[in-house]
């Protein structure tokens, strides 16, 4: 049977063991069972008008076509099909059998191998049941495992079956994507994506179907990680893209249900109407959730549930050691940590201690010529540890390795509504600022700090910072961001820089569904600093902190979704009267 055949779809329960789905929870729909297949047939004289222009002309023509443009066209003939060649430089990796079978076949093709010059790890891999889902967040369940089945019909009263669990978990993620495309047609006035979001979700597909594709998805995935078979493809890339500058691992690749925010290989191919569990892969905290207590890194007397725990991680850890071994094979120059602004990150728990792990993340950051970092970390429950992770001075001994560093991104999911009482350690005890004298691009995200030790970092930047982004902080001392800007301007002097940093500064928009969008102030800024203009926070404060009439909202998943931060209709209505 072909490994991607739905005819045995096996069922991975809460208590690891496999099952199968039955028969009846077939069929599972192919990719284009609920949309119109294209036609990609041209006029007779479609492709006689295209290949009579000239040369340079077809090429400057065929230069701005999308990929899925071009694929059409070179079906037309073979001339059209030999100057339309396919740009591919970005490619797709995770623990799924045909992102590793498109992988392997890009990094084998002698003219598409030299194009590529980013991989993108997807490391949000599938739950296998409810038990797993949960597991991710509260990893001390791994310690006893799922709860057994109810022997009695008394016990049947007040608790769930394994599978009855799993199929409450499921129906509960459908119910909750289907909202939150209501929510984001409401947010997006119709625009953007919503359109094409709200027709797949009037043809989604059954429960029995989504969650036989489901299974049969966790089957495969199961498979890759037996053989590791995503690992050895990336070696095998890493060795093959010439070209490869760039390496992002990742726990949003799945972005929203029906707008992905990457369309791998294994996503375009989901039925249309596929309805199923958002994975994130890394523990992921969701507002209004409180932080929890992350678990170690590493645990000599519970090594075997610490190595559950790292699993998470799973991708992070095969990709930081490929990228460490294999440097004599590559030569990235670009390493991203990205959550993509989600509550999530790496656990920051790996720099308590040296570890393997460390010692990956130190010998990539020695990569001669490394001018990019991105860094985002997991940090529930530091402050019950005195913020060992960065009180340890590993992550800033790491950080201090990357003498060729242009561009540094240091995300955390701090909670920002209910902070801390034991203060994390200031950004000077974090940051070797003085190691970096290339340094071009700063951004902090998601960060506790005071105001005074802000200052004092920012005055050490080096004369070649070029932009500075500064998002979702929370001032220990009261201050806000009226003062900071007032005293950026007073104080840095960086008016009689011969490189004037651009600086940005974002706030979450408070009561959003989710996470990603932002307020974001920019040429705002730059004016105050450098041309004389008011402060933009100087108005009436809003919930988020930006006054109304400045900025504009941004959305992390969404490319291209810019809003004016105006007034409410009703409001502005009735000030224009």
């Amino acid at each position: 049977m072909d490994e991607d055949s739905p005819k045995q779809s096996p069922r991975a329960n809460s208590h690891g063991t496999r099952g199968t789905v039955p028969e009846t929870a077939q069929p599972i729909h192919s990719t284009n069972s609920r949309q119109p297949k294209p036609d990609l047939r041209l006029s007779s004289q479609s492709p006689s008008l295209l290949t009579e222009l000239p040369r340079e002309l077809l090429a400057n023509i065929v230069s701005r076509l999308e990929n899925s443009d071009l694929k059409n066209l070179r079906l037309s003939c073979k001339l059209l099909a030999s100057t339309s060649a396919l740009r591919i430089n970005r490619v797709f990796l995770s623990a799924n059998p045909l992102n590793v079978r498109v992988f392997r076949a890009i990094a084998g093709h002698e003219e598409y191998r030299h194009g590529v010059t980013e991989i993108v790890y997807d490391d949000a891999r599938l739950p296998r049941s409810a038990f797993e889902a949960q597991a991710t967040r509260r990893p001390e369940m791994l310690i006893t495992g799922p709860p057994p089945d109810p022997l009695t019909p008394w016990e049947a009263e007040f608790q769930s079956t394994a599978q009855e669990a799993d199929e409450e978990w499921f129906q509960s993620a459908r119910k909750a994507n289907l909202w939150e495309i209501g929510a984001h047609k409401s947010h997006t006035k119709g625009q953007w994506d919503s359109l094409t979001r709200e027709k797949q979700a009037e043809s989604e597909m059954s429960y029995p179907a989504s969650w036989a594709y489901y299974q049969n998805l966790v089957r495969q995935q199961d498979e890759v990680i037996a053989r590791g078979a995503d690992k050895e493809a990336f070696i095998y890339g890493l060795r093959q893209f010439p070209s490869l500058r760039t390496v992002t691992v990742t726990p949003a690749a799945h972005g929203m249900l029906f707008s992905p925010l990457y369309r791998t290989p294994m996503i375009r191919a989901f039925p249309f109407g596929f309805n199923y569990p958002l994975p994130r892969g890394w523990p992921a905290r969701r507002e209004p959730e409180s932080p929890l207590d992350a678990a170690p890194w590493v645990d000599e007397e519970r090594e075997a549930w610490a190595r559950q725990v790292r699993e998470n991680w799973r991708g992070f850890l095969f990709v930081a050691c490929a990228l460490a071994q294999e440097r004599q094979h590559h030569h990235v120059s670009e390493f991203l940590i990205d959550s993509n602004q989600l509550q999530t990150g790496i656990s920051c728990r790996l720099f308590e201690q040296p570890c393997e792990a460390f010692i990956d993340v130190v010998s990539i950051l020695e990569l001669p010529g490394l001018r990019r970092f991105h860094l985002s970390l997991n940090v529930e429950g530091q402050y019950l540890y005195n913020w060992q992770a960065f009180r340890s001075g590993l992550l800033k001994d790491a950080l201090s390795k990357a003498v060729d560093l242009e561009q540094f991104a240091l995300a955390t999911d701090m909670d920002m509504e209910d902070p801390d009482e034991e203060e994390p350690p200031s950004l000077e005890d974090i940051i070797p600022i003085n190691s970096w004298p290339k340094l071009q691009h700063l951004k902090l995200w998601n960060f506790h700090l005071k105001k005074s030790e802000l200052l004092l970092f920012l005055a050490q930047l080096p004369q070649t910072l070029k932009l500075l982004e500064l998002g979702v902080l929370f001032f220990y001392d009261g201050a806000r961001y009226l003062d900071l800007l007032q005293d950026m301007r007073d104080t840095l002097g960086w008016q009689e820089r011969q490189i004037q940093p651009s600086v940005k500064v974002a706030l979450p928009r408070r009561g959003y569904y989710r996470d990603g969008q932002a307020i974001e102030l920019n040429k705002e800024i730059d004016e105050f600093l450098y041309n004389g203009g008011n402060n933009p926070f100087a108005g009436k404060p809003t919930r988020s902190g930006v006054p109304r009439g400045v900025g504009v909202i941004r959305d992390a998943f969404l490319a291209d979704f810019e809003q004016p931060w105006d007034l409410p209709r009703w409001q502005s209505s009735a000030q224009s009267r």
